[in-house]
């Protein structure tokens, strides 16, 4: 398994897509806490309020969708790039494959939330020192919003993973998972919030705390987000065992 999993990082590392989607998280992050701050001042609205701080970085979770699509490319890229089938005949076993990525993916998700984060803190900080504040640094909720971010995007890595097990077409998963995210579940919020707060967009916005809409606590959303993670991953072990590589 320690073999399996060094192999997946070596990987990680030196494919192009991996940092680009990295780069796409750094840049997305930025501009949605730019864009945040700009429409809470517009909106003469207190920035170091606890109203204002969840305004602007409840948007960290916003490259949590980049993790989501790494992680269906770790998985599965095997199937694409036609090296399955070597991989499968070196470990036998397949669940200790599909175990190594979603090890992988939670982790590499782990890295891309702290990054973006970072990020976040750092745009922050300059906008808010530029507009005559100081960002809350030692906020109690500052630091809720951003380690739901990480967790945020370490689960939807694990999701990703999970997901591009099961599915094997890369291209499928990712064009399934988007459809979903931003049409099914605006389809489902807009007969029933009650329904849609369940539902893995929602529950990211949960984990960081956003002030829009009536959403599940954090400990709530991730636990729901694990056994989503949890379900998908066991489907994908066990529909593996029954099919070709």
């Amino acid at each position: 398994m320690r073999n399996l999993i060094a192999a997946e990082y070596l990987k990680l590392r030196t494919t192009k897509t991996t940092w680009a989607l990295l780069a796409a998280t750094v840049a997305t992050t930025g501009l949605a806490v730019v864009g945040a701050i700009l429409v809470a001042s517009n909106s003469k609205l207190n920035l170091q309020s606890t109203h204002g701080i969840r305004e602007v970085l409840h948007v960290t979770a916003s490259g949590g969708i980049f993790m989501l699509v790494l992680g269906v490319i770790i998985s599965a890229g095997e199937y694409r790039q036609r090296t399955a089938t070597e991989t499968f005949l070196t470990t036998p076993r397949r669940w200790k494959v599909i175990i190594s990525k979603l090890i992988v993916s939670t982790t590499t998700g782990v890295v891309f939330g702290a990054i973006s984060a970072g990020t976040a803190i750092a745009v922050a900080s300059h906008l808010y020192s530029a507009k005559g504040y100081t960002f809350p640094l030692g906020s109690s909720l500052a630091w809720s919003i951003l380690g739901g971010a990480v967790l945020a995007a370490a689960l939807f890595g694990a999701l990703g993973a999970a997901t591009g097990s099961l599915i094997r077409n890369q291209v499928s998963a990712i064009v399934g998972w988007m459809a979903w995210l931003f049409v099914i579940e605006n389809i489902v919020l807009g007969f029933s919030a009650t329904a849609g707060r369940w539902l893995p967009s929602a529950l990211s916005r949960a984990l960081v705390r956003d002030p829009n809409a009536h959403l599940l606590p954090q400990s709530t959303a991730a636990i729901v987000l694990v056994i989503y993670g949890v379900v998908i991953m066991l489907t994908a072990v066990l529909t593996e065992s029954r099919r070709d590589a």
